[in-house]
């Protein structure tokens, strides 16, 4: 077995979760000092976060709360069992996790400098309206998001959704340009705009599978 920070995760809750320190890990303050004062709920709080830690740990991944996940430089890629993909032989799953597809459209959103004009009535049951133009619209950028999920596997990048659903090879990959809350990955001339909370950790596990396929 291969020594983890998801196992050390797990020690620091086996042996100091009775004291909250995996909660103060997890940036959970409050839970942290109730778990301290209570020694881990009773220590029934204690043993189910152990339990949770350590199928955690099997799995090659991390609880790690509101703190962005990270992958550490020396651990292996995670193995994800619990994603919805169908595999083909040799292929591992790495990373399964929800994102939004993001689309802008160019649309009118209003319109401006417009007259209703005078209505003149020239005879019973006519008139003629004077002085009416057309309003000039004005366009502007709308976002259109739709939820999914991205996976990354060793050879393909998925994202499932009910729109800007895709499925390529990840050696047909162009560019990957990370955001702040999104990442765009990029196959050819056709790039796809995705929101997601873990930019830096997909990108990590993104740059350790192409970086293995090359030494490979």
């Amino acid at each position: 077995m291969v020594w983890t920070a998801a196992w050390t995760d797990f020690v620091i809750c086996l042996f100091f979760g009775y004291f909250g320190a995996h909660k103060f890990r997890e940036r959970k303050a409050g839970m942290g000092i109730l778990y301290l004062c209570t020694l881990g709920l009773f220590g029934i709080g204690w043993f189910v976060d152990v339990i949770r830690y350590l199928a955690a740990a099997i799995k090659g991944e991390r609880i790690q709360g509101n703190r962005p996940r990270r992958l550490d430089a020396n651990a292996e890629l995670p193995i994800i069992t619990t994603s919805n993909l169908v595999l083909s032989n040799g292929e591992t799953c790495h990373y399964c996790g929800p994102a939004t597809f993001v689309k802008t459209k160019n649309v009118i959103v209003g319109y401006s400098g417009g007259s209703q004009g005078t209505s003149i009535r020239i005879a019973k049951g006519m008139s003629v309206r004077l002085g009416a133009h057309r309003a000039t619209p004005i366009r502007g950028d709308v976002q259109e998001r739709t939820p999914g999920v991205l996976s990354i596997t060793n050879k393909r990048v998925v994202f499932s959704g009910n729109k800007g659903a895709f499925d390529k090879r990840i050696t047909a990959l162009s560019a990957v340009t990370p955001y702040k809350d999104g990442i765009a990955f990029q196959f050819g001339a056709q790039q796809y705009p995705l929101e997601t909370k873990e930019t830096e950790y997909v990108y990590e596990i993104l740059a350790r599978i192409v970086n293995s396929s090359e030494d490979a």
